[in-house]
C-alpha cells in the first residue's frame, strides 16, 4: 500500500519505521504535534518507551503512537471520536503493519472518556498514557482539561508509570492528578508538555 503523491503527510522520525510518511486527513479538524515538540518528547523518554503499552487518546492521525512503536514501544492503543481522522488512522496503522506485521495495535472509535478505562484495564505491560485534547474543545479548555483530569483519577492501575499531557502553554495544570505528580515541563511556543509520574517517584527524582 502506497500513500498518494497529493497526500498531506508527517514523517516519523526514528526508530524502525524512521522516514515513513503518515498520511494526514483530508480537513483539519484534527491534527499531528509539531515536530519539535515530537522530537522533544521522544527523547526525554528515550529507553522508557521500549517494551511499553503506549496510550495515545484523542489520537487523530496517530502520530505519537506510530511512532513510540518504531522506537520499540511493545504495544499502542489509539483512541479517536471523529470517524475522518479514525480513517486515517487505521489507513496508517495497516501501512506499518504491511512493513511489519508483528507491530501490536489497537484503535478505538468513539468517546475516550467512556472507553479508556475499560480498555486498559487487564493490560499488564507498563504503561504511558499521552493525551492531546482536540482543537474542537479547546474555546473552553479550562473544562476539557478537567475532564482529562477526572479520567485519570478514576484509572488505578499500578501499571501505569507515566502520563503526559500535550496542552496550551497558557493553561496551568495541576501539580498533582491522583496519586500523580508533575514531574518536568517544556514549553514550545503556545504548546507545552506535562509529565506526571507516581509520587512517590516524582519525591526520589526531586529528592
Amino acid at each position: 500500500m502506497k500513500i498518494a503523491k497529493n497526500k498531506s503527510t508527517i514523517k516519523i522520525i526514528a526508530g524502525k519505521f524512521k522516514g515513513i510518511h503518515l498520511e494526514m486527513p483530508p480537513s483539519s479538524q484534527t491534527r499531528s504535534s509539531k515536530s519539535i515538540l515530537k522530537e522533544s518528547l521522544f527523547n526525554t523518554l528515550g529507553a522508557e518507551v521500549i517494551g511499553t503499552c503506549f496510550i495515545e487518546a484523542f489520537a487523530g492521525i496517530g502520530s505519537i503512537g506510530l511512532e513510540a512503536l518504531s522506537r520499540g514501544a511493545k504495544e499502542a492503543l489509539f483512541f479517536e471520536q471523529n470517524p475522518a481522522a479514525f480513517q486515517t488512522l487505521a489507513k496508517n496503522i495497516a501501512f506499518l503493519h504491511a512493513k511489519d506485521p508483528a507491530i501490536s495495535t489497537n484503535c478505538f472509535l468513539g468517546d475516550t472518556f467512556a472507553l479508556l478505562p475499560e480498555a486498559i484495564r487487564k493490560i499488564q505491560t507498563p504503561k504511558i498514557i499521552y493525551l492531546d485534547p482536540p482543537f474542537s474543545f479547546r474555546q473552553d479548555c479550562a473544562g476539557i482539561y478537567e475532564k482529562c483530569i477526572l479520567l485519570l483519577q478514576e484509572i488505578l492501575d499500578l501499571n501505569l508509570f507515566l502520563i503526559i499531557f500535550e496542552h496550551l502553554s497558557d493553561e496551568k495544570l495541576p501539580k498533582n492528578i491522583g496519586h500523580f505528580s508533575i514531574i518536568r515541563q517544556k514549553k514550545f511556543g503556545k504548546s507545552s508538555l506535562s509529565y506526571y509520574a507516581p509520587s512517590q517517584y516524582a519525591k526520589e527524582s526531586n529528592g
